[in-house]
This record gives C-alpha cells, structure tokens and sequence, in this order.
C-alpha cells in the first residue's frame, strides 16, 4: 500500500515527500528508539509539465464512468480520479 501511495505521491507535486507513517517506535521502558525527522523528499521523475497533464485527464468528468460524475465531488475542489 505504501509503494501505491508514493507513486501516486509524484503525480501531486514534482518533489514529493516520502510517506513514512511511522513516527516514533519506544522500547518497553518508554525509551525512544527511532523517532521521524523532517520530510525527506524523493527526487523529481515526471516532469511538472507531465504531471500538470495528467491531473486534467484524470479530473475531466468526460474520461470517467458514465454515471460517476456526481458520485465523487468535493465542494471547491476539483478531484483526479482513477477508476
């Protein structure tokens, strides 16, 4: 799920983060053992221009399923979905 999450992360933005969900590990006695720092960011693979494409194929209602237009919409915000 991760891996899925992370592709889908470059067509967001250009450098995107690395999804780390783990923030902090502690051992039995409440010692940290690891602890997340700061986003690492994951080098570009798709160009912006690339990406900026894909997002309006994906978001334009007339490349969905039929039907589905309505069924996924967020007020003010324009969704690209993939079905």
């Amino acid at each position: 799920m991760l891996d899925f999450a992370n592709a889908y992360a470059h067509l967001s933005t250009a450098t995107p983060a690395v999804i780390n969900p783990i923030l902090e590990i502690r051992s039995r006695d409440g010692s940290i053992l690891y602890e997340k720092t700061g986003q690492n960011l994951q080098q570009a693979v798709i160009k912006p221009g690339i990406i900026s494409l894909i997002r309006k194929i994906l978001s334009d209602t007339a490349n969905g399923i039929p039907g589905w237009e309505n069924k996924f919409s967020v007020a003010g915000l324009k969704i690209a979905l993939k079905t």
